[in-house]
């Protein structure tokens, strides 16, 4: 049987053609929503340099010993527009909550109840990411510029008041990345995301590291 040129020639072009279209194929809204965890950088502060600190200061032994804890425990939520198939606006809020230090007495004596106020962290970000879509996973990248709020909860020393409700706001700067495995066509599974938060502190800066993971939903595409 004799085939024309033509024919094979239209179908090549609507073969490469429909997968064109496929390829840019994308949705175009996306929101993540998950659990965020947030390492603090101490920026050199730990719990013997607080004792020593303390113990100078009482010119002897400290009577407590102070512990740092620079794991916070939190939320993300990333709203995304998706202009193209790889090129994207994000927003990134997340909240981390924890206890940054914690006071152990060293004596049997009687110790004034000291309670070390809560620590709450909230980032507020906007910025680019770039992503790569495949049938099975997204893996993306992202830039994003804003500010971080820190604030203290109210405390007290034996019930009377020692800390009211402070808080800070900072520049903030995040660069990181993750990936998604898709579970349908609006629905995926976000195994890891991975951010380098660079913070301006008072002329200073540390240098924060946030985990996140959860779920995505995609609205909009064809």
């Amino acid at each position: 049987m004799r085939i024309s040129y033509r024919c094979v020639f239209a179908g090549v072009i609507v073969f490469f053609s429909s997968l064109f279209l496929s390829a840019q194929e994308f949705p175009k809204a996306e929101i993540f929503g998950g659990y965020s965890y947030l390492h603090v950088d101490t920026q050199g502060t730990s719990g013997q340099s607080l004792t020593n600190q303390c113990s100078i200061a009482f010119g002897g032994a400290c009577p407590v010993t102070f512990q740092i804890h620079p794991g916070f425990n939190g939320w993300n939520i990333a709203p995304q527009v998706n202009f193209t198939n790889w090129f994207g606006v994000k927003a990134q809020f997340a909240g981390q909550y924890g206890n940054i230090v914690t006071i152990k007495s060293n004596s049997s004596l009687p110790i004034p109840p000291l309670a070390i106020p809560g620590q709450h962290i909230y980032d507020f970000l906007f910025g680019p990411a770039l992503s790569h879509r495949s049938d099975k996973y997204t893996v993306y990248t992202h830039g994003l510029f804003g500010g971080q709020r820190v604030g203290l909860n109210s405390s007290s020393i034996a019930g009377v008041s020692a800390f009211g409700n402070t808080s800070e706001t900072n520049f903030a700067f995040v660069l990181g990345g993750g990936v998604d495995v898709k579970a349908s066509k609006h629905f995926a599974i976000r195994l890891g995301q991975f951010d380098y938060e660079f913070v301006n502190t008072s002329g200073q800066h540390q240098n924060d590291f946030r985990y996140s993971g959860g779920v995505v939903f995609a609205f909009g595409g064809k």
